[in-house]
């Protein structure tokens, strides 16, 4: 992701390096993660999302291809593979399936912009450094 999309990366860090004492996102750079277990999505664009969003099936399934509607593609992802998009940008869904399925999105919420400009309004209090 650093390499081919330098620019939204970088977002994605300096957006991750205003969390609390300094930690660090599990799913760095992003800083959300949804587990979809078993779920098949309908027609959706993710309007909270900032910038990238990143999807990961796992599991022993089959079919369930990722749909993007107005970009025309219907991406055949399979277990470890990994799709990298501009999830407010997309119409996206995916397809039915067979077998089980783990689907690991990561992502950052928008509201994430006013954590790093004031801390949503708890930068003055000195207990929450």
């Amino acid at each position: 992701m650093k390499e081919f999309l330098p620019e939204d990366y970088e977002v994605l860090v300096e957006l991750g390096q205003n969390l609390l004492d300094g930690e660090c996102s599990p799913v760095a750079p992003f800083l959300s993660l949804v587990l979809n277990l078993n779920v098949t999505t309908e027609g959706h664009r993710n309007r909270l999302d900032k910038d990238l969003c990143l999807i990961l099936p796992l599991g022993e399934f089959a079919g369930g291809a990722l749909v993007m509607f107005e970009q025309g593609l219907v991406l055949e992802i399979h277990c470890g593979d990994f799709v990298i998009f501009h999830s407010t940008d997309s119409t996206h869904f995916n397809l039915h399936y067979e077998g089980r399925r783990a689907l690991f999105v990561c992502h950052m919420d928008k509201s994430f912009d006013k954590w790093k400009e004031g801390r949503n309004s708890w930068a003055a209090n000195d207990y929450f450094h």
